[in-house]
């Protein structure tokens, strides 16, 4: 048997937290990047709240309107004489797609009327009013 007292070396006596701090860093940076864009559109809408939602069951078109009128068909800016015609080019793709108004919640009526009834005129069938779930308080 040996009973000789184990030397051990002093190798991690102390510890040095500058590499893991950089690793830290960068992976601060790295989630911060992803979760903007995560988020980002491209563009800026407000949707109305709603108590109760459910989010579309199928592959959309989505008609975004923000707040000065601008228009976005699947996240590409088109004007409202564009509308139609880019409608009409998505419909033929698959007559029963779904088209998804996405309207900045401080639009009059009448604006989502006019998209609804363009959208309407190319022949498209369904046709929903995204809204975004209210946050319940408790």
């Amino acid at each position: 048997m040996n009973f000789r007292p184990v030397h051990r070396s002093r190798y991690l006596e102390s510890f040095n937290f500058s590499s893991l701090t950089d690793v830290v860093m960068q992976l601060l940076i790295f989630f911060l990047l992803t979760f903007s864009f995560a988020n980002t559109r491209g563009m800026n809408v407000t949707l109305p709240k709603t108590a109760v939602g459910q989010p579309p069951q199928r592959k959309t078109i989505s008609v975004s309107i923000q707040k000065d009128k601008n228009l976005f068909v699947n996240n590409e800016a088109v004007t409202k004489n564009q509308l139609a015609a880019k409608l009409t080019a998505l419909i033929k793709v698959d007559i029963d797609q779904q088209i998804v108004i996405r309207a900045d919640k401080d639009l009059t009526l009448q604006d989502v009327v006019e998209i609804l009834d363009i959208a309407k005129g190319v022949g498209a069938t369904k046709l929903f009013i995204a809204t975004e779930a209210a946050k319940e308080v408790k």
